[in-house]
């Protein structure tokens, strides 16, 4: 490639004007002439940035550049290269310049620094830089890029990281896969629980049922034994005297009849009189029949049939109504808030004893209120516990329920009874009716005729009443009587109690105790019951909306379009909804242990990474200052000695630096603590000598193949290359020059598109003059620029 650069300079800056399209091109001149400037220029030309860590220096190039106009030709993949260069539009601290750097045309068309990195790179090799203080710079430079990236995006990065996992993490975590399982044996085991249970009270009801109607077919036995013949009697007693009143109405009836028959004045007046006297008869039979009614609804009910004793009644029994519902929400959630404070002060006991919590502040009001130690919560959670239990020591749901049906049925009952004695009323003023009717008939009949039937009718009225009156006690006493034993006999209510108490496996004897018993064990299961199954709705509950919460977190993961990387990495998000939610479950869980890994993977490699520039600082400092001591060695330091070590190790893999400087030597390694390097001579003998003990020139020549090697490992390295290795003749002597040569020519033809350019001090005077005329070739050329350029050859 052939280079030219036009530079307009102020306060002494130069830069040399031209490298000509040498593939292996020498230039020696002048110091000062701006051979390193040039370079210095085509490195900012190609975004290099030579000035890295040195404002000071930058800003001298920077200001005492006015102008330039660089231009490159002879190049493979491209004609011409050109920049306009404007420093005043350069930072006046020393990093990449991008776009700043100025125009940039590419056969003419305008481009962008990006466009000339794959075209054209910038190598400047440094003669005068030691092994020793090149590998201090490499280190120091290391440790300076990990800082800048870890303060300008490396925090930032993973903070971004971090958050995104937490809270991917936190999604999966609020759903708690993990507890699925945990919740679905609970609702299991509750749920048979409150079945066995359920069937258990089932049976038990079943017995207490049974040993309720044996205590009461034995009360019924004891009453009939008892009264049952005296009420029997008397119920006969009155039913004779009812059909000895029947006797008497139908003579009177009779007599009226007699006595009416053919004594009106008209057909028209005694068919009156003889329906009027139907009527009546059927009046009275109906009041009968409706009375009789009344007397057995007021018996059942237990009150007087009369208005004001079934008012009080009715009003009593719905005052007692309005009190069961109001027990009713209390008795249906004691179960569960008798489990609830028994959970809790169960755990507050633990606190108190094993954690020596009692006096500490568990509960602090913000209002002036009452502050809660431990102790004083357990406390006030007992004493309510206690009053629950009073509240309803039996009184299970299931036993309120059947008290507040049985009253609403006694209020119906009442309601029946009082309907009834509308009826009587509205029967007996029929009744009064009918007498009068009956009276009125009489009035066609002769004055005497008319007396004597008044007289029967008046007699037949008060047999009437009579009748009633014994009616209704016949009615009452015969009601009361079959609820004395259920209507049965004392023989049949025996057989029937010998039977129950045999299916109780019990003796009469021993009935109540034994019903007793049982009643509190049923009490007891009835509350046991109602707790399991409401814990067992709370259970499935609680399952299902870990289902739920578990379902919708694998559809989110699975189909959320911002997760597919997290569906690459673990493909199995992908399936989610096609598994069961056991499945999903543990699936999750798996995710979410993963995640865990990854910000704990996450932080590890940030923190090693920050070890790694805490131990390469460290490394550098000690082989700047040349001190073997090493201190706590950590995990970093060992691959900070590592990474040199093989730095170095690269420095001697060409055959041509092992037989300069170890005599054809093989297995070239570095001791990074002591900086000695060993290596197995030709005779198999291992030799050591330390790094510092090498000269300047094998130093130079070993450094100098070893970053030209480096260059030629590079896989993203330009098409074209500009390799300048500067300041070699202070420091390379005769014989370690010309191995650099050869080595530099025997590489040409695996780096056909490199132009290497070594830059040397000037080593020939212009008054010597060779007999072939090179010289004077050269003199010319110092004179007129100040250094010559040719082919690298010794």
């Amino acid at each position: 490639m052939h280079i030219r650069i036009e530079a307009e300079t102020r306060r002494g800056l130069r830069i040399i004007g031209e490298i000509p399209s040498i593939p292996l091109c020498r230039i020696e001149g002048y110091n000062g002439i701006g051979k390193t400037n040039a370079i210095k220029l085509l490195r900012l030309c190609t975004g290099d940035q030579p000035f890295t860590g040195n404002d000071h220096s930058w800003r001298t190039f920077r200001n005492q550049l006015k102008s330039a106009r660089v231009s490159v030709t002879d190049l493979h993949g491209a004609q011409k290269l050109e920049w306009a260069l404007d420093p005043s539009r350069w930072p006046q601290v020393a990093e990449p310049l991008g776009d700043l750097i100025g125009e940039i045309r590419i056969d003419g068309r305008s481009a962008r620094p990006r466009d000339i990195t794959p075209l054209l790179s910038v190598h400047h090799v440094m003669a005068a830089d030691t092994p020793v203080s090149v590998l201090s710079e490499r280190l120091s430079t290391a440790q300076k890029r990990i800082q800048e990236w870890d303060a300008e995006a490396g925090r930032q990065r993973q903070e971004e990281v971090e958050l995104a996992l937490g809270d991917l993490q936190n999604k999966i975590t609020d759903c708690a896969p993990s507890q699925l399982s945990r919740e679905l044996t609970i609702t299991s085991e509750a749920e048979k629980i409150a079945i066995s249970l359920a069937n258990q009270l089932k049976l038990a009801r079943e017995r207490v049922e049974r040993l309720d109607r044996a205590v009461e077919i034995s009360a019924q036995l004891t009453q009939v034994r008892g009264r049952g013949p005296e009420m029997d009697e008397k119920i006969e007693e009155l039913a004779a005297h009812l059909a000895d009143l029947d006797q008497q109405r139908q003579k009177l009836d009779r007599q009226i009849k007699n006595a009416s028959a053919q004594k009106h004045q008209n057909e028209k007046a005694e068919n009156e009189f003889e329906n009027a006297q139907k009527y009546l008869v059927r009046r009275d039979k109906a009041l009968r029949t409706i009375q009789s009614h009344l007397q057995n609804l007021a018996a059942a009910v237990g009150v007087e049939p009369t208005e004001d004793a079934l008012a009080a009644a009715r009003r009593d029994t719905s005052q007692h109504l309005n009190r069961l519902l109001e027990r009713q929400p209390r008795v249906n959630a004691t179960p569960m808030l008798l489990s609830l404070i028994s959970s809790l002060t169960s755990s507050l006991e633990n606190a108190e004893g094993a954690e020596h919590l009692g006096n500490e502040l568990l509960i602090s009001s913000s209002q002036g209120g009452t502050d809660w130690t431990v102790t004083a919560l357990r406390e006030a959670l007992q004493h309510r516990e206690a009053v629950l239990r009073e509240e309803a020591p039996s009184a299970d749901a299931e036993q309120l329920t059947q008290e507040i049906e049985e009253t609403r049925g006694r209020l119906g009952a009442i309601a029946q009874t009082e309907a009834a004695l509308r009826e009587v009323e509205a029967a007996q003023t029929a009744l009064e009716k009918a007498e009068g009717r009956l009276l009125k008939a009489t009035k066609g009949l002769p004055e005497q005729t008319a007396r004597n039937l008044e007289d029967l009718m008046s007699n037949r009225a008060r047999l009437d009443q009579e009748a009633r009156t014994v009616q209704a006690d016949h009615a009452r006493l015969t009601h009361a009587r079959e609820l004395l034993g259920g209507g049965k006999t004392e023989d049949a209510l025996a057989a029937e109690l010998v039977q129950l108490c045999r299916e109780a496996n019990v003796e009469v004897a021993r009935l109540r105790k034994h019903r007793e018993k049982e009643q509190a064990e049923f009490e007891e299961l009835t509350r046991r019951e109602a707790q399991a199954a409401q814990q067992a709705t709370l259970a499935h509950r609680n399952s299902e909306n870990r289902i739920s919460r578990v379902t919708a977190t694998a559809r989110f993961l699975s189909q959320n379009p911002e997760l597919s990387w997290l569906r690459r990495a673990f493909p199995k998000i992908s399936s989610l909804p096609g598994l069961n939610v056991a499945d999903q479950a543990q699936a999750l869980t798996e995710v979410a242990s993963a995640i865990d890994k990854a910000r704990d993977s996450l932080g590890s490699t940030y923190s090693s990474l920050r070890g790694m520039e805490t131990a390469l600082g460290r490394l550098e400092s000690r082989i700047r200052q040349n001190s073997g001591e090493t201190g706590t060695e950590t995990a970093s330091d060992r691959a900070a000695k590592r990474w040199l070590a093989d730095e170095v190790r690269q420095w001697f893999e060409s055959e041509v630096v092992r037989t300069a400087l170890f005599n054809g030597g093989t297995n070239v390694e570095l001791d990074p603590d002591s900086l000695q390097l060993s290596w197995t001579a030709a005779d198999g003998q291992t030799n050591e000598r330390p790094l510092a003990a090498f000269s300047s020139g094998e130093q130079a020549f070993a450094y100098t193949q070893a970053q030209v090697a480096r260059l030629d490992r590079d896989d993203n390295a330009a098409t074209n290359r500009l390799i300048a290795l500067d300041e070699f003749g202070s420091f390379i002597d005769a014989k370690n020059m010309s191995a650099l040569a050869s080595y530099l020519r025997g590489r040409q033809a695996q780096a056909p598109h490199d132009q290497v350019l070594v830059v040397l001090p000037l080593e020939v005077s212009p008054a010597i003059a060779s007999s072939n005329g090179t010289t004077n070739e050269r003199v010319n050329a110092l004179r007129q620029r100040g250094y010559f350029a040719e082919a690298f050859q010794l």
